[in-house]
């Protein structure tokens, strides 16, 4: 890995022998130079940052590396040849990546000791906040957790701060979900770590978790109208956007992730009839009943109302919705469709005799 003291030398070599750091950091001869500096894909602050973190062998820290998104980013971590540091709570649910040579260690976010050790060494860290069920306080004790994570990452020196956050406005009151993932934000943005914050929309994959048989019998039932338009965005997708973000340095702004599509519920349901090879109906439901079933599945009724009034919150003012453009750009990915989607996931149920 590059260090500050070849940077100098670096950057020369790049100004004399046209050579220029693409997106993964890594340095490649280009056939007509950018003269103009203005004009660079990667201005010089950038290029700094990305000597010094990007490129090969990097020591990532996830936080929550068994979790729906933080386990693909363990996995292309690995795949890309990046040294791993998987941070859980049960350091059984690791064993396939210790297999694989991650370092497997054990921590309690709220432990600042703990959580600082965990972090020691690390260049860049990736954190997504588990749902805080059991709790009388459920997001005051997120946005401890935050902070605490926050400081610990100050103290050793993280170089780059990966937060993933909720789509949403600014400000959200009565809100709780919004709220919270906006305190944190706002922590990280004024702790002076490097950070990048992603905003993702609904989970494509949170259709899948009623599973074929009741998706055949019941239906796609949903807490928004028939009219209300959401743009889903595949886990796979917000996990190599965050392993893109941390490979290819710091923005210090958050982005809201959207999938290339914006679609109503009855839409979703049609898709994921045609992979299936028959009707999937929508049924929307009220906050009431999604709270009282989302809540005994989660084991929180709080954490269940939140999710809801995100959910409302979107469906009102359209803040679940977005410019997937600027992703593909920022990030070079292309983006899942709802369509492949689907038949992936059947295809995955097929495999399983789930079908």
């Amino acid at each position: 890995m590059l260090r500050v003291r070849a940077i100098s030398a670096a950057i020369s070599e790049i100004t004399y022998d046209r050579y220029w750091p693409n997106r993964d950091g890594r340095l490649e001869l280009l056939e007509s130079f950018p003269d103009d500096p203005k004009r660079s894909l990667i201005r010089p602050r950038q290029l700094l940052q990305e000597l010094e973190i990007g490129g090969s062998n990097m020591q990532i820290a996830v936080i929550g590396a068994t979790g729906n998104t933080g386990s693909v980013v363990a996995e292309l971590a690995l795949e890309n040849g990046h040294d791993l540091r998987a941070v859980v709570r049960n350091p059984d649910a690791g064993e396939n990546l210790a297999l694989r040579g991650a370092e497997i260690v054990t921590a309690d976010l709220d432990d600042h000791v703990d959580i600082s050790s965990a972090l020691t060494g690390v260049d860049a860290v990736y954190y997504c906040s588990p749902l805080p069920v059991g709790y009388d306080k459920p997001f005051t004790v997120e946005r401890s957790r935050g902070r605490n994570l926050i400081d610990a990452a100050q103290s050793a020196e993280i170089k780059h701060f990966v937060l993933l956050s909720a789509m949403g406005p600014e400000t959200a009151p009565g809100v709780a979900l919004i709220e919270s993932k906006r305190s944190i934000e706002g922590d990280l943005a004024t702790s002076g770590l490097e950070y990048t914050i992603l905003r993702p929309s609904m989970f494509m994959d949170n259709v899948a978790m009623a599973g074929p048989d009741a998706l055949l019998g019941i239906g796609l039932t949903w807490p928004f109208s028939e009219s209300a338009l959401i743009q889903p965005i595949a886990v796979a997708d917000i996990a190599q956007i965050a392993f893109q973000a941390m490979t290819s340095g710091p923005r210090n702004r958050s982005f809201d992730l959207v999938g290339p599509e914006a679609l109503t519920f009855p839409q979703i349901a049609n898709e994921l009839g045609r992979a299936m090879g028959s009707e999937v109906r929508f049924i929307a439901i009220s906050d009431e009943v999604f709270i009282e079933h989302a809540g005994a599945a989660i084991g929180s009724t709080k954490v269940a109302e939140a999710i809801a009034g995100a959910y409302r919150l979107w469906e009102r003012d359209g803040s679940g919705t977005g410019d997937a453009s600027i992703l593909e750009h920022e990030f070079d990915v292309s983006l899942t469709r709802f369509q492949d989607y689907a038949a992936k996931l059947v295809e995955t149920w097929k495999r399983e005799s789930m079908i």
